[in-house]
């Protein structure tokens, strides 16, 4: 195995000698505001490491994020030990030191689990006979020559994105010369999902107003605009040259759950969305991500 501390990647050294910068709850950031007039910073060091096998719960706990209710129609552990076994590709972050659990994960998995494939294929929708066909045949991994990777990318809610940028640059890095090496690395296809939301009429609202028919409901959900859980997805979503929403398929257990109703009592409706990102736009995607985390870091 690799070893298994990492250093920061090296898009340029003297920013990133400085901690990363979070800034404090908005409750206490108020209190601080009517103080002083001052809103309080709070100094957090991330460290970048390789994933281990002390991380291996944490890492699963992550693709459940992900997968939510649907999580036991697929088997994470498995993906869990891949992120680990091949951990040379990858990167974990961690906050207090390297036996801690992860706050974030980004790496890349070559997908031929067909149970995976088989379940996001089943997710497009076959109303657009052209999209549903090439994902279809995008995830069969029938063609050797056209290899599918799986970008996993999660982390906690309150994770800055600036972190962002140095673990792109470290995963290029590393798929380059993992290729180079003659490794299993060289995709014809990166697969992304996406955790997304719309806004929608809040369940408070609801029950003010019950004459809105579960029809208009729907419709409204349809045609409201998406919006990203992790904001790079964005960028991700302007490189796809196919993309599709999906949603669980134990989609009743998932409504029942305390986050999922949380969401429906500020107006939030969470979903998932497919991105396959051919490996022609897979540099320029990358670039742009580290571009655009790298100016949002606090100074």
């Amino acid at each position: 195995m690799s070893t298994n501390l990492k250093r920061k990647a090296s898009i340029d050294e003297e920013e990133e000698s400085k901690p990363l910068k979070r800034l404090a709850s908005e409750q206490q950031s108020d209190q601080e505001d009517s103080d002083d007039g001052l809103q309080e910073i709070v100094d957090v060091d991330f460290d970048f490491y390789n994933p281990d096998e002390i991380d291996f719960q944490a890492i699963k706990k992550l693709l459940t994020q992900l997968f939510s209710s649907d999580s036991e129609l697929i088997n994470l552990g498995d993906f869990a030990d891949i992120i680990i076994e091949e951990n040379h590709v990858g990167t974990t972050v961690k906050v207090d030191d390297q036996k801690s659990d992860p706050y974030a994960i980004l790496s890349i998995v070559n997908l031929t689990q067909q149970k995976l494939c088989t379940y996001l294929s089943n997710k497009c929708p076959k109303k657009n006979e052209t999209l549903h066909k090439a994902v279809k045949d995008i995830l069969s991994l029938e063609s050797e020559d056209k290899q599918v990777g799986w970008v996993v990318s999660e982390r906690f809610i309150n994770m800055p994105v600036e972190i962002m940028a140095p673990m792109y640059n470290m995963l290029q890095v590393e798929v380059n010369k993992a290729v180079q090496q003659k490794e299993p690395y060289k995709f014809e296809w990166y697969l992304f999902i996406s955790k997304t939301y719309k806004e929608v009429a809040s369940t408070v609202d609801e029950e003010e107003e019950q004459e809105t028919s579960q029809k208009q409901k729907e419709k409204s959900t349809a045609t409201a605009e998406t919006f990203y859980f992790q904001s790079e997805d964005e960028i991700i979503a302007k490189y796809a040259e196919l993309q599709f929403d999906f949603k669980f398929t134990n989609s009743e257990k998932e409504q029942s759950t305390d986050s999922r109703r949380a969401f429906s009592d500020f107006g939030i409706a969470p979903g998932r969305k497919l991105l396959l990102v051919h490996r022609s736009k897979f540099d320029d995607l990358v670039q742009e991500i580290i571009k655009t985390c790298s100016s949002t870091a606090a100074v």
